[in-house]
């Protein structure tokens, strides 16, 4: 029952890029420089980057000066978003009774667990939806 680190370090990346770029830092942050910065394996920050441009959250440009940059502004890409990019739809709780309990009493507190861990993940996601990057600094 966890989702992987890929997402706090998506998380920490999409925040960092913001207020660099907002300090007026630089135009792109540099995949090495997000490696070096945040202390993620550089392979692990380019499937980060990978994920977070197909779901369009960054835009890349090439070259020397190149690097990444939010493709919205902070205000308009929430956590829930980095979450889904990363995660996919990945659940968080896999549950499923035993083939043995086949009973009506067994197959009602299934149901109920069921529905206890589907609305925790539910209310998890609805928190994430209502905070923006732009909250988290």
């Amino acid at each position: 029952m966890s989702y992987s680190t890929a997402f706090s370090q998506a998380l920490s990346i999409v925040v960092y890029t913001a207020v660099k770029i907002e300090e007026g830092y630089t135009d792109y942050v540099s995949a090495r420089q997000l490696s070096e910065n945040m202390e993620i394996p550089n392979p692990t920050v380019v499937k980060i980057l990978q994920s977070l441009n197909r779901f369009g959250l960054i835009t890349t440009k090439e070259g020397a000066r190149g690097g990444i940059r939010l493709a919205k502004a902070p205000e308009k890409i929430t956590v829930l978003d980095v979450f889904s990019a990363i995660e996919l739809d990945r659940p968080l709780f896999k549950f499923s009774l035993p083939s043995t309990l086949k009973d009506d009493k067994s197959q009602l507190v299934g149901g109920k667990i069921e529905q206890v861990l589907s609305q925790a993940e539910s209310d998890m996601k609805a928190r994430l939806a209502a905070t923006k990057i732009s909250d988290l600094y």
